[in-house]
């Protein structure tokens, strides 16, 4: 049993974390895509070619071609822009200090993200790449624009973007971290909205718990007005034993077939234990008197999306 449970907690991990990624690379991507267009208002506002911030990072790569180069720097800082959301994203969901949930608090966490990104990511290229590259990121310019571009004032140019690049990324940290708080958000309210819809399929229902497929939990809470007959530790443990047998049973799935339910009765209460559509799984606990077969005939009625009316 000690291996199974080894190897749940490591499944249960590395779902959470691959669902961080995932909504931090998401938020990342659209964070990108809403900083390129500030970016090309700010080309327009220093008297620039739009494409051209783009341009020069293509060029210091050591390309010639300044289209080519333009979709390359634009590529290369939308990957980035996802990467770095989707590393935030996964810190922000392992780190159990970081609490997402709240859209001031992400806010916040997401605009120091992006100062600190800007510090050692954005300043460090270019110091480091584009300015020992201005000479021949002006010869390249001039010949494709065919007009003069003087390197004074691209080397101007270059250190007023990368001031302006800090409200950038403050921009971008900020709009990150609002996506990445709407994303956790909808997903518990979801969550919340399935509670609602089962504990009212009968009055004897006394406890919903929803968890992933993993068993880890995502949302559990008793009807108004029931007492609860364990206490805070003895629920956890009672609930980690039916996910644990749960998972034991599913390592045979394939040859015995899927689980429909585990019902375990006791002299108090009865404990149902059910897969609920392809991403949870419910644990609820019923008075003794509770018709458990309806129970379930109506909790299969509203996975299927049919109403029930009583």
């Amino acid at each position: 049993m000690v291996w199974v449970r080894s190897e749940i907690k490591s499944r249960v991990d590395l779902l959470v974390s691959y669902k961080g990624i995932k909504y931090g690379a998401f938020a990342g991507f659209l964070a990108t895509c809403a900083i390129s267009s500030a970016i090309a208002v700010a080309e327009l506002f220093l008297g620039l070619h739009i494409g051209t911030f783009y341009s020069i990072i293509g060029i210091s790569l050591g390309l010639n071609n300044i289209v080519f180069a333009a979709y390359v720097g634009f590529g290369l800082h939308t990957l980035v822009g996802t990467l770095i959301g989707a590393t935030l994203g996964f810190i922000g969901i392992r780190w159990k200090k970081i609490r997402m949930l709240d859209p001031l608090r992400a806010l916040l966490i997401g605009v120091g993200a992006g100062i600190v990104v800007w510090l050692v990511l954005f300043l460090p290229i270019t110091t480091l790449l584009i300015q020992p590259s201005i000479q021949r990121i002006v010869i390249i310019l001039s010949l494709s624009l065919q007009e003069v571009v003087a390197s004074e004032d691209l080397s101007s140019s270059i250190t007023k973007i990368t001031l302006i690049a800090i409200a950038f990324h403050m921009i971008w940290g900020a709009v990150f971290g609002f996506i990445l708080s709407s994303l956790l958000r909808i997903r518990v309210y979801k969550i919340k909205q399935h509670y609602g819809d089962i504990i009212n399929i009968d009055p004897m229902i006394r406890l919903v718990t929803i968890c992933d497929n993993d068993g880890k939990v995502l949302f559990s809470r008793h009807r108004p007005g029931v007492q609860n007959l364990l206490n805070s530790e003895e629920s956890k443990k009672s609930l980690k034993l039916a996910m644990d047998s749960w998972m034991a049973r599913n390592q045979i799935s394939h040859k015995i077939g899927k689980g429909k339910y585990v019902l375990a009765e006791y002299e108090k209460i009865k404990r149902m234990t059910l897969p609920f559509g392809d991403n949870y799984l419910l644990y609820i606990t019923t008075e003794v008197e509770g018709d458990h077969s309806k129970i379930l005939d109506r909790i299969h009625r509203l996975e299927a999306g049919l109403e029930y009316f009583k």
